[in-house]
């Protein structure tokens, strides 16, 4: 009980310390391969983060290439440089606070975002070397009945979520740690969802060249829709 304890207090002077250092802006790569149905997608993203004004921008390279600008209030813009038109939503789930990069670059890794949708923690126990935290959702979101997370060292390695005992829906694989002074970053994360009666779909999601700066040295950190950009509807 001794140990567990040290372990635990460990953690949080380490949490206290990085939280204490504040880069406020965050640029990577993000490429993220997808197998569904015995066929592979692949799409990459450069993305940008502004901590400060908690804005996610993101360069899809995709045909036509197109920038997302999201704030932390779920309003998303979508602008096609090719014809200058932009769309324009707001998506309370697609906020830039309910977000991986959110989570990790702020070291907010303790729940990964299942407090901010509802679940309370249950359980935790050690199994091990492993730090193993159980949640259950709230009454209003159905079909899963528990969510599993397992650390290794404080990091998240694995989460799992389950319909039943013997149904898991979805299994989430965090990997290849990298450290950033102010953060750690999993550079590989791979997501298995098990769907009925059909091949379970795998995601894979690779980051690399990842910085973090002092200034806003990138345009997309400020990025800018001409005001003479024609507003379409969301669905292009």
């Amino acid at each position: 009980m001794i140990q567990k304890i040290v372990i635990l207090l460990i953690a949080c002077v380490f949490s206290v310390s990085v939280k204490a250092q504040t880069g406020n802006y965050i640029s990577l790569k993000q490429k993220t391969e997808v197998l569904e149905n015995r066929k592979k997608a692949t799409k990459e993203v450069d993305l940008y983060f502004d901590k400060k004004k908690q804005v996610i921008t993101k360069y899809y390279y995709s045909a036509p290439d197109f920038v997302t600008v999201v704030n932390s209030f779920g309003e998303v813009k979508t602008y096609y440089p090719e014809s200058n038109e932009v769309a324009y939503e707001q998506v309370p789930e697609l906020s830039s606070k309910r977000t991986l990069i959110y989570y990790f670059t702020n070291n907010f890794i303790e729940d990964l975002g299942l407090v901010d949708e509802g679940f309370r923690l249950v359980s935790n126990e050690f199994e091990g070397q492993y730090y193993v935290t159980t949640w259950q959702p709230p009454s209003t979101l159905r079909g899963i009945v528990t969510v599993k997370m397992v650390f290794e060292n404080g990091l998240p390695v694995y989460s799992e979520y389950q319909a039943s005992e013997e149904n898991i829906l979805k299994r989430i694989y965090y990997a290849n740690y990298k450290d950033f002074n102010q953060f750690r970053l999993p550079m590989n994360i791979v997501e298995i969802s098990y769907v009925p009666s059909k091949d379970s779909i795998i995601s894979r999601t690779t980051f690399s060249d990842v910085k973090v700066s002092w200034s806003d040295d990138s345009p997309y950190f400020n990025f800018k829709i001409p005001e003479n950009a024609k507003p379409i509807s969301q669905s292009k």
